[in-house]
């Protein structure tokens, strides 16, 4: 795991036990310090688009929509992407951040809260997407709209789009869960939790408790704040989030040696996505 900034070395590695073969609950685990979830970095992030990318990428496709709408004389504020409200894996394992704990509980405002996107008129919305007529003012619509043809543009030179780094990531996410050391991991964090007066076996069970489900009309009440600040204190007395991400580590660093060939193209693919992304914000001064 490339912890950069992040981490810093914290427990010896666990043993393997006995000589049967290697399962992942059997390979052996250094356990690492994260000292800042904003800035930890798992190993298939390296073939993941990362919220930036993906605004930039967002940026881009607005940028060559808005040229393409002009060509039919048509003159829409398409408004900026949001900026992305979480790094990478900030909220990966949960809350890990008792300040924010305190005052929002478990509440995340930043995706709630956004104002909803201004409808288009419909003629901007028939040449965005490509419904209705084949022409547009006397000229012809690109195949998908101009939505379409941002696409193609962005994808010029690359292979089709893959996703098996993010299905590959939520299933190390999922798998590692079970693992027998973030299982015991879990235990002392359900312990401390218990002893500040919350029964919980997880901290998805406490994240998911209904009475804390996010939405617009959310209010954020003093039981969820004590509990969520009691999530964060005792995730940090049980090394949960020191103790999960470098087990996931592990169980990514073997999926990536065994689909290397396939994550190297979607790789590929996203570099080239970006590199088009830039050439168009840039055409675009």
């Amino acid at each position: 795991m490339n912890y950069a900034r992040a981490t810093a070395a914290l427990l010896v590695p666990f043993v393997v036990a006995g000589c049967a073969p290697q399962q992942p609950d059997d390979i052996p685990v250094r356990v690492e310090h994260v000292r800042d979830i904003d800035a930890l970095v798992l190993p298939l992030d390296a073939y993941r688009t990362s919220p930036a990318q993906r605004r930039l990428v967002q940026r881009a496709e607005k940028t060559l929509v808005t040229a393409c709408l002009r060509r039919f004389r048509i003159a829409v504020d398409l408004g900026d992407p949001a900026a992305p409200p979480f790094s990478q894996n900030a909220r990966r394992y949960g809350l890990a951040d008792e300040a924010r704990a305190s005052k929002l509980g478990y509440s995340t405002p930043e995706i709630t809260g956004r104002p909803p996107r201004p409808d288009l008129p419909p003629l901007a919305r028939k040449a965005a997407w490509g419904d209705g007529p084949a022409k547009i003012r006397g000229r012809n619509l690109p195949e998908g709209g101009c939505v379409g043809e941002a696409g193609r543009t962005l994808s010029t030179g690359a292979p089709p789009a893959g996703t098996l780094a993010d299905r590959l990531a939520f299933s190390t996410l999922e798998t590692s869960a079970k693992d027998r050391r973030v299982r015991a991991a879990f235990g002392r964090w359900s312990s401390c939790m218990k002893r500040a007066g919350h029964s919980y076996t997880t901290p998805r069970d406490a994240n998911r408790n209904r009475r804390f489900i996010d939405g617009p009309d959310h209010r954020v009440s003093p039981t969820e704040t004590a509990t969520a600040v009691a999530d964060v204190r005792c995730k940090h007395q049980a090394h949960l989030i020191d103790v999960w991400a470098s087990v996931e580590a592990v169980y990514q660093r073997r999926l990536i040696a065994r689909h290397k060939t396939e994550l190297d193209r979607e790789r590929a693919a996203l570099a080239i996505r970006l590199s088009n992304a830039k050439k168009a914000l840039e055409t675009s001064r």
